[in-house]
């Protein structure tokens, strides 16, 4: 038995029960007195229920309930945002029960939604698919969003590409130093990222003021028929 489970002789006393319980989902035994050892226990296997799976570590339960909790939020409503996934399942039972803070929670949404979906439109993950991404504002109350119209998305674009054009000397500069040899590649890159981001938050920001929401690109899930491992 400790060969079949890969465990040692130590882990076997301790953890028997579980996994006997666990190997009962798969095979139906009885146990035995051996014939020409009365100490020992002889398990016999009486047939076989289903094709055989090791027990999962604690990582892999924990994402299990994740996973699950995730799907059931998708089959109601499939616009989502991991951070509104997890603002709803963080007052399951299932949830609460494994005591996670709210920003580990978060975390472990967000990483397994990329995982079952993938990040980008079509890509693809072990449960489904990103169908679409759609401009919202978030009513928290519900816990749902709600897509954006032309106008509202209208103001949107053309605030960010007003704020992305005040910024292109700075960007031009940026540029230029990574190509005199003053800053790396990467520092280049970081500065740019750092300038977009800084437009981005700038255009949400008048988005705001002007329309009382802060403006959220939402992810359109699907579920599929199929499930893949990868």
């Amino acid at each position: 038995m400790c060969n079949f489970f890969e465990v040692s002789k130590d882990s076997w006393k301790k953890k028997k029960d579980n996994l006997l319980l666990h190997l009962q989902q798969y095979y139906e035994y009885e146990i035995k007195y051996n014939e020409s050892d009365r100490r020992k226990l002889d398990y016999h296997i009486i047939r076989k229920i289903n094709d055989y799976e090791p027990p999962k570590g604690k990582k892999a339960k924990q994402n299990d309930i994740y996973s699950k909790q995730i799907i059931n939020v998708i089959e109601v409503d499939n616009w989502q945002t991991a951070k509104n996934v997890s603002r709803i399942i963080k007052n399951r039972k299932e949830i609460i029960d494994l005591q996670h803070k709210d920003g580990t929670i978060y975390e472990y949404t967000r990483v397994n939604m990329r995982t079952m979906f993938g990040k980008e439109i079509g890509e693809g993950g072990t449960k489904g698919i990103i169908t679409d991404k759609v401009w919202c504002v978030a009513d928290t109350d519900s816990n749902v969003y709600i897509a954006l119209d032309d106008t509202q998305v209208k103001f949107l674009y053309n605030t960010f590409a007003a704020l992305k054009k005040e910024n292109k000397q700075d960007d031009l500069s940026i540029c230029a130093d990574y190509d005199s040899g003053l800053i790396t590649k990467g520092e280049m890159q970081e500065k740019l990222s750092s300038n977009s981001l800084s437009c981005f938050i700038a255009a949400q920001n008048e988005f705001k003021a002007k329309y009382g929401h802060y403006p959220v690109k939402v992810p359109v899930y699907e579920i599929s028929a199929f499930e893949t491992d990868t």
